[in-house]
């Protein structure tokens, strides 16, 4: 090989090589990236997925706009608040019934088929329907409150951090490690004290706006005593005894070969005889039992477990009191009781459609014409301070000597409205009458504890009375006597053109007012 080959393949020699480190350099520069690129999107991903956990664990992911209402709009938190008040709501009135309803409180509201209509599908879906409808009631009423420079008392005020403070010592009994936590378990998540402190002032505000507008309303005595007569049937007292004479039910079998078990014209047709003589025979009360008794379908006797035995009973009328119409409106005899023109000592038989024949003896009607009162009153309760469930002596003591201690400074007071009213405003622990007073206007019979009731109607009762009652249900009772006041059905006839007008003027208010659901909609719950 010449000289100039030789040359010549060791520079092509150490081209190669210097091509072969480059391309081993650059590949493996190549793979540096790839590995630098991996190692940052791994890291991106671990930032990604501690902040989504740590956003998600807190308010900030809560904070998100969920609702909004006219130029208003409401966070995750916000709307999860009026959610949870609304189940509250439910289960404080049918809590007992929630099972018949199709409702399993131990699971989620939104996994469980809302069976009460077709117009949602889970109980979540009406819970939150519930929530939306209170929320631009209450956006509504807010704005017509700031628009009538309306705020907050200091009495509002007192009532928010009261309720807050109250949720504070029950998250302690619950034994939650703060209020927060315990915020967020009956209220929904996201929701803490600056929450609910905000929605609860816009609660109250709305409240104190709807109680101001229909205040407003005046009217005469011919208007108000007109309106009750039209709804005199609804709202007067029925006292009555009733039987229902059962008609016989005969098994058949329908055009499909279905069988069927229902009364026929013949058994129909006995159970009127029978119903007939019960009726021929009732004079009062003690006859039309003891015709009842003699002509009626026996009753069966059941068991300690519920099962029936082969003993029996005679039959016995229904005897109602002081009944609400309206509570009677189901029952075929209605328009017969309700009548005008009934008097007591009225008779009749009725027929029930497929069932048999009603007697029904008319015995009066309370027309709701006697006085409501006035009263003041400083509730101390019994609380269980052990937590035991029961209410011990020594814990009722505590009570009863805290409201001696009460009823010694009113004593030794000048014994005037004015005062009792202070030491109520100081030391009542209702706190529905505490900020004024412990004052209590147009108590109509039968809404208070029987202790209270008795208190307020018993016979001579006169302005400045005041006794000492208690009621296992709810403590001892201070109660002051103001006076009487305007007769029952003139309040309740002035309520009703009140609610007619403020139902006419909110509907037409609050079509300006509608509910858009906002991206963070499907957090809620």
């Amino acid at each position: 090989m010449s000289a100039s080959q030789d040359k010549k393949t060791r520079s092509q020699q150490r081209a190669e090589g210097t091509e072969r480190r480059q391309v081993a350099a650059q590949k493996k520069a190549k793979e540096d990236r790839k590995s630098r690129t991996r190692w940052i999107c791994g890291t991106i991903a671990v930032v990604v997925l501690i902040a989504a956990i740590l956003i998600g664990n807190s308010s900030l992911f809560y904070r998100q706009k969920a609702l909004k209402v006219a130029d208003e709009t409401y966070s995750v938190a916000d709307v999860n608040y009026f959610y949870n008040v609304a189940f509250q709501n439910f289960y404080s009135s049918y809590g007992s019934y929630a099972s018949a309803f199709g409702l399993d409180t131990s699971k989620p509201l939104d996994e469980q088929e809302y069976t009460m209509s077709d117009e949602y599908e889970t109980w979540g879906d009406y819970f939150l329907a519930q929530a939306k409808t209170s929320m631009t009631e209450i956006t509504a009423l807010c704005k017509a409150a700031e628009a009538d420079g309306l705020t907050l008392t200091d009495e509002d005020l007192e009532e928010i951090d009261e309720q807050i403070a109250s949720i504070a010592e029950n998250a302690k009994s619950a034994g939650y490690g703060s209020a927060s936590k315990y915020m967020e378990a009956i209220y929904g998540r996201g929701v803490n004290e600056k929450v609910a402190r905000a929605m609860m002032a816009k609660s109250i505000l709305a409240s104190n706006y709807a109680t101001q507008k229909q205040a407003s309303y005046t009217y005469t005595d011919d208007e108000i005593k007109e309106e009750y007569a039209e709804h005199a049937s609804e709202y007067d007292l029925f006292s009555l005894n009733y039987y229902l004479v059962p008609a016989e039910t005969v098994e058949s079998t329908d055009a499909d070969g279905n069988a069927t078990s229902a009364p026929t014209d013949e058994t129909m047709a006995a159970a009127k005889e029978t119903a007939d003589k019960i009726a021929e025979a009732a004079k009062d009360a003690e006859s039309f039992a003891a015709a009842v008794a003699e002509l009626g379908t026996p009753v069966t006797v059941n068991d300690e477990d519920g099962n029936p035995t082969d003993e029996t009973t005679p039959a016995e009328p229904t005897v109602v009191e002081n009944s609400e119409g309206s509570n009677l409106s189901y029952y075929s005899f209605a328009d017969w009781v309700t009548d005008n023109s009934r008097k007591a000592g009225d008779v009749t038989v009725i027929e029930e459609d497929g069932a048999g024949y009603y007697v029904i003896l008319f015995q009066g009607r309370n027309t709701n014409d006697y006085n409501t009162v006035d009263v003041r009153h400083i509730l101390i309760q019994v609380e269980d301070t052990d937590g035991d469930g029961e209410i011990s002596d020594e814990e009722k003591s505590t009570a009863e000597q805290t409201m001696a201690d009460i009823q010694a400074e009113w004593e030794a007071s000048d014994k005037t409205e004015d005062t009792f009213a202070a030491l109520a405003t100081e030391y009542s622990q209702d706190h529905g009458s505490q900020h004024n007073g412990g004052l209590y206007e147009h108590v109509y019979k039968g809404q208070m504890v029987t202790e209270f009731n008795d208190f307020c109607f018993a016979e001579g009762r006169k302005t400045g009375d005041v006794e000492l009652v208690y009621s296992e249900s709810t403590g001892y009772h201070l109660i002051y006597f103001v006076g009487e006041d305007v007769p029952y059905c003139d309040y309740l006839g002035d309520q009703l053109l009140r609610s007619e007008d403020y139902s006419a003027w909110q509907e037409e208010y609050m079509a300006d007012f509608t509910a858009e659901d906002l991206h963070a909609m499907r957090y809620v719950g």
